[in-house]
């Protein structure tokens, strides 16, 4: 990653467009804020020292009760301090309410604890992984199939919740010629999700026009199906519920979890075969396994997980012990 390049040493590295009208007023805010700490608690320590009292029976060095020209200073003072900066980041964030015209589409779908990213041109969504050129406006329409969620990604200075039922939009543009293509960006859920929450994170790849022309999110899958049914196990935040330590999660672990047998909630019995984990994943309220009652699952549509991905963890629950 690129060095922190704020004047304080607090914000991560300025990867979109907007960093220009973000960062220095951030800057201005901070430095306010220390001025203003510094002159009052200078102000106080001066106080406390000079007109401390020295004995019981001393008097009162002062019995004003106000100072009308005082009290108007330091109310005119923030008053205008506020108003720029009402000002300056009404400005900036009015910019970033409309995409334009020419802006790459994206649609990213959120739920407990995954990033599902649909690029443009494609159909199938790509799990916790973005692919973004640099030099271009890219949109992202965004929808929560549950909860609330928060879309953020730090270095393009863009947070935006995701709310169940309610279509959110933000876009971004990462510059050109920086030396940002080839970087990797943190995405994070900036909104409290539930108990796996700090588990909903993804990357965004910022690439080269010409390298994003070939689709780069369609490669990169492992050539065994093993590996890739672990892979989508990670990807697809099956982890954030299903552990394969044995260790209890919010759905059962997987250790050992091929050809298990059990009880469902209905009191019938269950044995984990290609049949049941297919319905699990598309359909995983329709078998719930005794003691997990509670436990509310997202089903897994066919642009989240196909068929064969389907086919790919199977061959990977296979070898769990």
């Amino acid at each position: 990653m690129l060095a922190i390049q704020d004047p304080f040493g607090q914000l991560p590295v300025p990867a979109s467009t907007f960093a220009a009208d973000i960062d220095p007023l951030y800057t201005f805010l901070f430095a306010t804020s220390l001025f203003f700490f510094g002159l009052i608690l200078a102000i106080l320590l001066y106080s406390i020292v000079r007109y401390r009292r020295k004995h019981a029976d001393q008097p009162a060095a002062n019995n004003t009760t106000h100072n009308t020209a005082l009290e108007v200073v330091w109310t005119l003072i923030p008053t205008v301090i506020v108003m720029v900066v009402f000002a300056w980041g009404l400005v900036g964030n009015m910019d970033q309410q409309v995409a334009p015209k020419d802006a790459i589409g994206y649609t990213v779908r959120a739920k407990k604890w995954a990033w599902g990213i649909i690029h443009p041109g494609d159909a199938k969504q790509t799990p916790a992984e973005m692919w973004v050129p640099e030099g271009k406006p890219v949109r992202v329409t965004m929808t929560s199939e549950d909860v609330l969620h928060s879309f953020y990604v730090p270095a393009f200075r863009q947070k935006r919740d995701v709310v169940p039922g309610v279509r959110q939009i933000l876009w971004f543009e990462v510059p050109e010629g920086q030396g940002f293509a080839g970087q990797d960006f943190h995405l994070f859920c900036a909104e409290y999700c539930g108990d796996q929450h700090s588990k909903m994170a993804g990357t965004v790849h910022v690439v080269n026009q010409e390298e994003f022309a070939n689709e780069p999110w369609k490669g990169g899958l492992p050539d065994d199906p093993v590996a890739r049914g672990e892979y989508w196990y990670t990807k697809a935040g099956c982890l954030a519920c299903h552990s394969l330590d044995g260790s209890r999660r919010v759905g059962p672990s997987y250790q050992g979890i091929w050809g298990r047998e059990g009880k469902l909630v209905d009191g019938s019995s269950y044995t984990v075969d290609a049949e049941y984990v297919h319905e699990s994943i598309r359909k995983p309220q329709a078998k719930i396994v005794e003691g997990y009652d509670t436990a509310v699952m997202t089903a897994y549509d066919e642009t989240a997980l196909s068929d064969e991905d389907i086919a790919d963890i199977i061959e990977w629950m296979k070898t769990l012990k």
